[in-house]
């Protein structure tokens, strides 16, 4: 009985430990977004002309060099 107890115990800690991390990279992954898109408003309102297409080109180059 009291293996039981143990291996029920470490069962339910084990779940405990993955669900707050899955909760913590949600709470990331929710901030990270929230930034962007925080971000993305406010260049979209303030800057433009040749700052705006420079912005622009150098996102794609990040953009391509991070998915290469």
């Amino acid at each position: 009985m009291e293996d039981f107890v143990a291996r029920r115990t470490k069962t339910a800690e084990s779940k405990i430990a993955q669900a707050e991390a899955q909760a913590v990279a949600d709470v990331r992954a929710a901030a990270a977004n929230a930034a962007v898109t925080a971000a993305s408003t406010i260049l979209s309102q303030s800057v433009k002309g040749s700052v705006a297409d420079d912005l622009v080109g150098k996102g794609i180059a990040e953009v391509r060099s991070k998915l290469n």
